[in-house]
């Protein structure tokens, strides 16, 4: 059980709301309900009646009293380890376009192996590469359209971005779509996405200008825009949801890797933990052999 989502939970319960909770903790809402949502998933039970204002369930009322005692216990434990031995801490820069869960699973499966605190930071994948450029961070990860000629660096995974409509909507009906076939089409535009403009120079090449219902850096927001139906999204393949369907469109061929980059000087025992941990997670939008590749330099 991983204690970060622990602590979600008890600033939760104590402010009564998602968004409070998530500036306390000083991490995004997706993330937080993400976090939130892995609880409840293994204790088996709701712990939050999200009608009410965020009001705890029975079952959020019976762990509450255990929650705070595993949140002080560990403070001691780390108090007194901290007294003798300082902990390494690793700052790392992850892009907002990844699937949260995942990305989360997969820190917390390194720091539980390797023993370290950490910082993470959120932020497009231009800025989270230049974070790491400039050695503002220990380790990134984050999607990339063109290869980087670097040795800091390896690729877990490549996908296409592919167009998400929900199962009930006209898109849903077919594997492939035109532009044109698409004009008539409401969009929701992921402000953050590192394809968005090479999909308004193809839709402006085919005269072709789609209404947009909903633009929004918001991942979770998008997502649950198209699965109520509102519209269709461009989306990299590992954001796709449960009520979700993919189709093309025709004739175009959008992809992005993620990689894992990390600082010439980083403490060497962290990356190999990080890359070994990476490359065998498995993420959502990794097909066979991903795990192999490797940019041309």
């Amino acid at each position: 059980m991983n204690l970060a989502f622990i602590r979600y939970f008890l600033a939760v319960a104590e402010t009564a709301s998602f968004t409070a909770a998530a500036e306390r903790c000083r991490v995004t809402q997706p993330t937080l309900s993400a976090g939130i949502a892995r609880l409840e998933g293994e204790i088996g039970a709701r712990l939050f009646d999200r009608a009410r204002r965020a009001e705890l369930t029975e079952a959020g009322h019976r762990l509450l009293p255990h929650a705070r005692t595993m949140v002080e216990a560990w403070q001691l434990a780390r108090t007194e380890s901290r007294s003798t031995q300082r902990a390494r801490l690793l700052r790392l820069a992850i892009a907002s376009t990844l699937p949260i869960p995942a990305t989360l699973s997969w820190v917390a499966s390194a720091q539980q192996r390797a023993g370290f605190d950490i910082e993470i930071s959120e932020g497009t994948a231009d800025a989270v590469a230049d974070r790491w450029r400039r050695g503002r961070c220990d380790a990134a990860l984050f999607p990339v359209r063109r290869p980087i000629d670097q040795d800091e660096l390896v690729a877990l995974w490549r996908e296409p971005y592919v167009l998400a409509a929900a199962t009930g909507h006209r898109v849903a009906t077919r594997d492939r779509w035109s532009v044109k076939e698409l004009a008539a089409t409401p969009f929701v535009l992921r402000a953050a996405c590192e394809a968005q403009d090479d999909l308004e120079r193809l839709f402006a090449a085919e005269g072709v200008r789609p209404r947009t219902v909903l633009s929004s850096a918001d991942e979770e927001r998008c997502g649950a825009a198209v699965a109520a139906g509102l519209g269709v999204c461009l989306m990299p393949r590992s954001l796709l949801r449960p009520g979700l369907v993919a189709a093309e469109i025709r004739d175009v061929a959008l992809e992005r890797r993620v990689v894992l980059a990390w600082r010439a000087d980083a403490d060497g025992d962290l990356v190999q933990t990080l890359r070994e941990t990476a490359l065998a997670h498995p993420w959502p939008g990794r097909r066979a052999g991903d795990a192999r590749l490797a940019f041309a330099r």
